[in-house]
């Protein structure tokens, strides 16, 4: 099968750039307990705390570092100013913000004057951010040189489209573009490029705006038909706040009564909402990875801005197979050799070693 054959370029691939798949965070030196009361730490969400939160609080305590969380939940609405107004009204030592939207609200971008920010000189530690220069959060993330740093979760866009390959040799890519959200033009852009290089197609469309710059999620199922109508074999769901995680349903059952496979970048829209497959660093480990930064803020008093922001070097391949089984599209051998698997009924595992 012409998928099997081009799976060990995805692994070379994944060699080469220093990755692999699956696999734990990195390790940690330990750092001494405060030893006083406890720092305060604001995480500031668009949704309820997840495995990525519990992967940063599990982290500190394991440091001994003590600490109270406080939650302020961020979806967009307030503005900036309000929200940042907020959180320094908590006097936090440190501020825990997930996302590229959030992130934005509370640090604002580089270039931009942050004089009357209240957070200017509280640190923040953000995750799952997309394209921290990209998004203008950063210019340059080996050395932030401002009050922000933290970790993206996503893997290169290569080596996505090589496990995407892997898989089947899909052609037509669909991708449905959220003009509220800055990474989102910035992947539409790179996924173009990219797949003009491997001669595949990119079939877009996109979410139309209100007065207040808020998509209506009322457009997912409509524009996701017209991809599928317009002969996309895939619809990749890359890590945009409003699409991989506030509406992750609608767009993953859009696609599934279009007959349209999904390839996501990121975690729980594979586990919890039926993406077919994706790539992506471990919630949990993002986690991790984000608290240990947060020690080396609060216990080692080391500088925000010479935190190099940074991704995790490990990747891990989910595949969901039932899934997969509502699709009939089942998943070569050789990548469920290296995939972690969201398990089908009896029946499906069957059928799929029936159809190798």
């Amino acid at each position: 099968m012409k998928s099997n054959a081009l799976f060990p370029r995805l692994l070379r691939t994944c060699l080469c750039l220093g990755l692999a798949l699956g696999g734990a965070a990195q390790a940690q030196s330990p750092s001494p307990s405060r030893g006083a009361a406890p720092f305060t730490i604001v995480m500031v969400l668009p949704r309820a705390p997840q495995s990525t939160e519990a992967g940063f609080r599990d982290y500190l305590e394991r440091e001994s570092i003590a600490a109270r969380y406080l939650e302020v939940r961020y979806e967009g609405k307030p503005d900036a100013a309000a929200l940042r107004q907020r959180v320094a009204a908590l006097q936090p030592d440190l501020v825990y913000s997930w996302g590229t939207p959030t992130t934005l609200a509370l640090a604002g971008r580089h270039d931009q004057s942050d004089a009357a920010n209240p957070l200017r000189n509280t640190p923040i530690v953000f995750a799952e951010v997309t394209d921290p220069v990209g998004s203008g959060l950063l210019k340059n993330p080996q050395q932030p040189e401002r009050n922000v740093t933290g970790v993206s979760h996503v893997a290169p866009l290569d080596v996505q489209l090589n496990a995407v390959q892997a898989y089947r040799p899909f052609r037509k890519i669909g991708y449905l573009h959220n003009p509220a959200e800055p990474n989102s033009l910035s992947i539409l852009r790179n996924l173009k490029a990219l797949a003009q290089r491997q001669g595949m197609e990119v079939i877009e469309a996109s979410l139309g705006l209100d007065a207040n710059q808020a998509p209506d999620p009322a457009q997912i199922a409509p524009l996701v038909a017209d991809i599928a109508q317009r002969g996309a074999d895939l619809l990749y769901i890359g890590p945009i706040t409003f699409l991989a995680f506030t509406h992750r349903d609608a767009i993953t059952q859009a696609a599934l009564q279009n007959r349209l496979p999904t390839f996501c970048a990121t975690e729980s829209i594979v586990r919890r909402s039926g993406c077919l497959f994706g790539l992506f660093s471990n919630d949990t480990n993002v986690g991790r990875f984000a608290g240990s930064m947060a020690r080396q803020i609060l216990a080692e008093k080391k500088p925000v801005g010479a935190i190099a922001a940074s991704t995790l070097q490990r990747f891990s391949l989910l595949v969901n197979l039932p899934t997969a089984q509502t699709l009939e599209l089942y998943p070569p051998m050789l990548l469920l050799n290296v995939a972690e698997v969201i398990p089908a009924t009896g029946a499906a595992l069957g059928a799929t070693v029936a159809r190798r």
